[in-house]
């Protein structure tokens, strides 16, 4: 659609179907400078419409990687509990509630947890767990990207999705749907080996 605007006081509506409007979590922006004279015109085209469906889009992205992400930190939990509880379900339940649970329990805490289970204790430091261990790591990195950055969308007509994000210093990356394929293709590896150790720790407990 074709948008005109005027001086910074006085701009034009935007016609139905669409508003000026965000997901609350994203920005739409115009790269680069435009000066408009006072009371002066600017003819500028932007198809909002599709900018919007690129939202939708992200959002949904954002739900898988989030939603798939706590799936693998249940499993943790569930790993942590069992070894250091064993059958005593009400202390199970006790301990994911009061202690896992808890905001001060950050996924990236029940990950060192977890690492420190596979290096110290039997069977586990047996074993060689170190793409298990990379592997989650990566995968609470890619969470955290989604669950705390901003996106925004740039190019001439919006159409690359960026997500802005702090890991040792501000970072931008362009956002594609082979990075969430990528990313359910690393859960699914995960939750393989997470189970074979739930799996063990029913079977002997």
């Amino acid at each position: 659609m074709i948008r005109y605007v005027k001086g910074w006081d006085e701009m034009d509506e935007l016609k139905p179907p669409y508003d000026i409007a965000t997901s609350g979590a994203s920005t739409i922006k115009y790269a680069g400078r435009i000066e408009i004279p006072p009371l002066g015109m600017q003819k500028l085209e932007f198809n909002f419409a599709e900018t919007f469906q690129k939202d939708e889009r992200f959002q949904a992205w954002r739900g898988h990687i989030i939603n798939n992400a706590l799936f693998i930190e249940e499993k943790i939990d569930n790993i942590i509990s069992k070894i250091f509880l064993g059958k005593n379900m009400e202390r199970f339940e006790q301990f994911n509630s009061i202690i896992l649970a808890r905001e001060f329990f950050t996924f990236m805490s029940k990950w060192n947890v977890l690492r420190d289970i596979l290096n110290s204790i039997n069977p586990y430091k047996e074993r060689d767990y170190i793409q298990l261990k990379t592997d989650l790591q990566k995968i609470i990195e890619v969470r955290n990207k989604f669950a705390h950055g901003k996106v925004s969308y740039s190019g001439n007509k919006g159409e690359k999705i960026i997500l802005e994000y702090f890991s040792g210093g501000p970072k931008k990356e362009e956002i594609n749907e082979n990075m969430i394929k990528n990313f359910i293709e690393l859960v699914k590896k995960c939750h393989f080996e997470l189970d074979k150790i739930i799996l063990e720790l029913k079977e002997n407990s």
